[in-house]
């Protein structure tokens, strides 16, 4: 997190004002705008969490029981627990060996009767291939849900992130490119769409006590919207640092035997989040724990894919079976049995390391020697 004085006023003048929630005040109104432009699209509405975001932009699409959405594997719950929210099914396909991103051809595979919408996700500030996706989508009438969470400012083929789907997911966390301590927004160029998640995202209630559709309270308070007002001004230049930082790191590890820097396509103008790193357990002797153990300033990023979680594993969601044994479903998942073997080693191989605007030289330096050390043996 990177706050200073600016964001600090700003909060005094929302606590002054009395006006704490958006349904007084303008600043998150100001904010959806201000957010909206910058990514380049007609609407922005600001919630209260990235989770939310994606929670919200399922549920505008009218997904629900008997439903598919195909996801990665490789990414926080929260890209697939938020299916499970609305009451469809994840159904995950492999990943790509170099990007880490969704496999098209993976997803072709996991087409069914019921898929409804694909989700793919801006992986630390690296842009998913969305070309072949868009085309998928396209042919066989499917939403697209950008999951940016990790992505703010990354750009594919000059277009912002969020901007490239029927709808795109932001989050605010602390630990992403720009933070409102908590919070997320939705994006889109789809006015009705918009109209819909303004509603979820309060009650259903377009006015007072007129309730037309099931919601929730996910609004984002005035003072997160001050936080993210100034944080947004600035989110540029912290690209631009943890870019730096990153093409630091890139450059001094690109020859060190047994490690890879992150792989960025052609397609992509990247907003690093983390710096993602990936070890040859057979060249420099060491099992991924084993490396972490060695390498105590690394950090562990998504240890198993998603489906091998208890949540998957033993399809625990919600009482009686639900949503697997929803009725309108009428099918039968055993994640049990998935394999899919891009994601299963690539979770066996890699790392990550903090790159944000506060971290110094002499810290990534430290970092550069351990991996020396541990990738030239």
């Amino acid at each position: 997190m990177n706050l200073t004085e600016e964001e600090q006023k700003e909060v005094v003048k929302v606590l002054k004002s009395q006006m704490l929630t958006l349904l007084a005040g303008e600043v998150v109104k100001n904010f959806e705008r201000e957010f909206a432009n910058y990514i380049g699209v007609k609407h922005a509405i600001g919630v209260n969490s990235g989770t939310a975001a994606l929670h919200i932009a399922i549920a505008a699409l009218e997904i629900g029981p008997g439903d598919e959405i195909i996801v990665p594997p490789f990414t926080f719950i929260a890209t697939a627990s938020s299916i499970l929210q609305n009451n469809a099914i994840p159904i995950f396909a492999d990943i790509d060996n170099k990007s880490y991103m969704l496999d098209p051809d993976s997803v072709k595979k996991k087409i069914t009767d019921r898929t409804k919408a694909i989700i793919p996700v801006h992986l630390s500030g690296i842009t998913a291939d969305m070309d072949p996706l868009l085309d998928i989508a396209e042919d066989n009438n499917l939403y697209i849900i950008e999951d940016a969470c990790q992505a703010h400012g990354a750009k594919y083929k000059g277009k912002k992130v969020g901007s490239i789907g029927d709808l795109g997911t932001f989050s605010f966390y602390p630990s992403k490119n720009m933070t409102t301590g908590e919070g997320g927004m939705i994006t889109t160029n789809n006015s009705k769409l918009a109209e819909q998640c303004r509603l979820i995202r309060h009650h259903g209630e377009p006015s007072w006590y007129v309730y037309n559709r099931l919601g929730w309270n996910y609004r984002m308070t005035e003072i997160q919207g001050a936080i993210g007002r100034i944080q947004l001004k600035k989110l540029d230049g912290y690209v631009k640092i943890r870019n730096k930082n990153a093409q630091y790191l890139t450059d001094k590890v690109k020859d060190f035997k047994g490690i890879d820097p992150p792989y960025v396509p052609k397609y992509c103008e990247p907003a690093f989040n983390y710096w993602i790193g990936r070890i040859h357990p057979e060249i420099i002797g060491l099992t991924k724990e084993e490396f972490i153990e060695k390498f105590p300033k690394s950090k562990v990023l998504y240890p198993i894919p998603l489906y091998q979680t208890k949540l998957f594993q033993q399809k625990v969601a919600y009482p009686k079976g639900c949503p697997w044994s929803c009725p309108f479903y009428g099918k039968e998942i055993d994640y049990t049995k998935l394999k899919l073997p891009i994601v299963e080693k690539v979770t066996r191989e890699i790392f990550a390391l903090d790159i944000h605007p506060k971290i110094t030289k002499e810290e990534l330096d430290d970092n550069i020697n351990i991996m020396k050390n541990l990738g030239n043996k």
